[in-house]
């Protein structure tokens, strides 16, 4: 089969120094605030990647550590607080159950939030973006194309869906009560995003495959949703989806200092 999706590494290397020598020629350099609640262990591992990339490039960034039983209004607070001194500022997922993810994105300044997690924030949520983004290298235009979006969340599966929408493709949203077999035949591109390891069985697909997934299987290994993916045009896991995302953040926070806005919506 054609082979459509180019290395994502070597994409993610060309954008890095791209985004280094912009930052090089700014006066005073981008800045992240990072809130953290709780000593989650994935939360750990991606907060140190971030920390890494925006080092890497030149933002300054900075984490906030709060303690897991912050009520959710001191926790609040403090974000508003926070986010006075930076250009941007994401609050890291998971949270723990007594504080609403609806609360605390409510007290972020649209004007910071490069997660885009707000309704009316300046900016693409960070993941949809970055396939967007990356689907433009590899020179896939979805224009006419049939995508399918299987996954329906408010970071991923719903944004992206309008992203692709407004790129002039068809697109299906599928979830877990869509017929997903009739979906796939037709597609001319399939975007998993469901969370669940070996959920998408890529044997019998020959398009493209964006695998959002990321899963622990039963032996503790990172994986996405995908498998049977061997010659198959689909993302790796890990080295895949994960990349972008992180790359599309310091877009945004790039963005944010300049000024700028980059929001579909």
């Amino acid at each position: 089969m054609k082979m459509i999706l180019k290395n994502i590494k070597e994409y993610v290397s060309i954008l890095k120094n791209n985004f280094k020598d912009k930052i090089s020629k700014m006066k005073t350099k981008p800045s992240l605030a990072i809130i953290q609640v709780g000593n989650v262990e994935t939360s750990n591992r991606y907060i140190k990647n971030k920390i890494k990339d925006c080092k890497e490039i030149g933002i300054q960034a900075h984490v906030y550590y709060y303690p897991e039983d912050i009520s959710e209004n001191e926790l609040c607070e403090n974000i508003k607080l926070d986010q006075e001194f930076y250009d941007g500022i994401i609050v890291q997922l998971p949270l723990p159950p007594h504080i609403r993810q609806k609360a605390v994105v409510a007290a972020i300044d649209p004007a910071k939030d490069v997660d885009g997690f707000c309704v009316n924030s300046s900016f693409d949520p960070a993941t949809p973006k970055g396939i967007m983004d990356y689907l433009k290298y590899c020179e896939y235009d979805v224009t006419g194309r049939d995508v399918v979006i299987i996954g329906r969340s408010d970071i991923v599966g719903k944004p992206l869906a309008r992203m692709m929408t407004n790129a002039d493709a068809t697109v299906t949203l599928c979830h877990s009560k869509s017929k997903l077999a009739n979906h796939l035949y037709d597609a001319d591109l399939i975007i998993s995003a469901v969370g669940k390891p070996h959920f998408l069985n890529c044997y019998s697909i020959h398009v493209p495959v964006i695998d959002v997934g990321i899963n622990f299987d039963a032996d503790g290994n990172l994986c996405g949703d995908c498998f049977n993916v061997e010659n198959r045009d689909v993302t790796p896991v890990p080295g895949g989806v994960g990349l972008l995302t992180r790359c599309a953040l310091l877009d945004n926070v790039i963005l944010a200092k300049e000024g700028k806005k980059n929001a579909s919506n």
